[in-house]
Parts: structure tokens; C-alpha cells; sequence
């Protein structure tokens, strides 16, 4: 009996002893989990741009119903800081007389602005909107001038790595009277702008 028993326990043991050779650690692993890290940002690299455009300017007089239409030059300057915002400089001159109802007078328009620009791209067309202070004028011998909060919408196709085409639409002014050269008339002055950008 004793015989047996020792021999039934030998056995055992040896079977227990296989078992850890050929099974190792047999306490349960715990699987290796990568959580991605949703604050991680897949931002662009910031980067300066500068730009050339042609503008078509309008100011209206809606009370008289006039208006005084030239074509401009813009120069543009800016900073992308972060994936959704830049920072940008305009200034538009006139180059050819202005049209005053049908008549072309040796007038000149411009516009000097900053402006917060707020974007979203969509692959290789981005929109974004142009929020800030300017300063728009009207020269016709005697200088006119209104300064105030400016706003404008646009969008832009990234024709290269390095080169984006461009066109906007920005309200430089909207209010009642313009300076001295009108009284109490609802004024509003605007514009249209096509142009290209390269970026730094």
C-alpha cells in the first residue's frame, strides 16, 4: 500500500514538474494596450506667407443710390501660428481713376487693415474668415477717412506645396455718413479680391 502511494505521488510530481518546464508561467498575462493620445495635434508646420491680389473696391451711397468703383492693387503679409488661426496685414491701393456713376474720375481708394484669420481645411481647399480693424479712404483731392471693425469670408486651393490661389470678399465699412464727404447717407464700402499667396 505504502509502495503504491509513493509511487502514485512520484508520478504526480513528475507530471507537475513537466508541466511547469513546458508551460512556464501559466498566471495570466496582461495584453499590452497603446491608447492613442487624442490631444495630440496633427497641426501644419506655422509658417510666414506673403501675397500679391487685384482688388475691385466699391463704396455705395444707398441713399442716393451712387457708386464709386475702382480696381486696386493688395499687398499681403501674415503668420500661421496654429493649425486654425493666422495673423494678417492688408494694405489696397487704387491704380486707375475711379468710376463715379459712369465717369472716370482721378480718384483715389485704399485700405490699411489687420486682421485675425480663423481657417479649416478641407485637403487642398481651405476657408476661413478675416476679422479685424482697418482703416478705408477716399481721396478726391481731399482725404476721407473712416476706421473701424472690418470682416470678410473666403477660401483658398493649395496649388502647390508653397503656392495658394485665393479669392475673399471683405465689408470695410458699413455705417451712415463717411467723414465729411457725406452727411447722414447709409454708406457702405467694400471689396473683391483674387490672389496668390507663397508661403515661407
Amino acid at each position: 500500500m505504502k509502495k503504491q502511494l509513493l509511487t502514485s505521488t512520484a508520478a504526480a510530481l513528475m507530471l507537475l514538474t513537466n508541466f511547469s518546464y513546458a508551460g512556464g508561467d501559466i498566471a495570466p498575462q496582461e495584453p499590452e494596450m497603446s491608447i492613442p493620445d487624442v490631444m495630440e495635434e496633427t497641426v501644419s508646420d506655422n509658417y510666414f506667407y506673403a501675397g500679391l491680389a487685384y482688388s475691385y473696391m466699391n463704396m455705395n451711397d444707398d441713399t442716393l443710390n451712387t457708386d464709386i468703383t475702382g480696381n486696386a492693387v493688395t499687398f499681403l503679409a501674415g503668420y500661421k501660428f496654429y493649425q486654425y488661426l493666422a495673423l494678417e496685414g492688408r494694405y489696397s491701393l487704387s491704380v486707375s481713376d475711379l468710376d463715379v456713376d459712369g465717369t472716370d474720375r482721378s480718384w483715389d481708394m485704399s485700405n490699411i487693415a489687420l486682421y485675425l484669420k480663423p481657417q479649416y481645411a478641407f485637403d487642398q481647399v481651405t476657408v476661413y474668415g478675416l476679422l479685424g480693424y482697418g482703416e478705408v479712404t477716399l481721396d478726391n483731392g481731399t482725404s476721407y477717412s473712416e476706421d473701424g471693425f472690418q470682416w470678410g469670408l473666403g477660401a483658398s486651393y493649395a496649388a502647390t506645396e508653397t503656392i495658394d490661389l485665393f479669392v475673399d470678399y471683405t465689408r470695410l465699412y458699413d455705417d451712415n455718413g463717411f467723414d465729411t464727404f457725406t452727411a447722414n447717407n447709409d454708406i457702405v464700402f467694400d471689396s473683391v479680391t483674387v490672389g496668390v499667396n507663397y508661403k515661407f
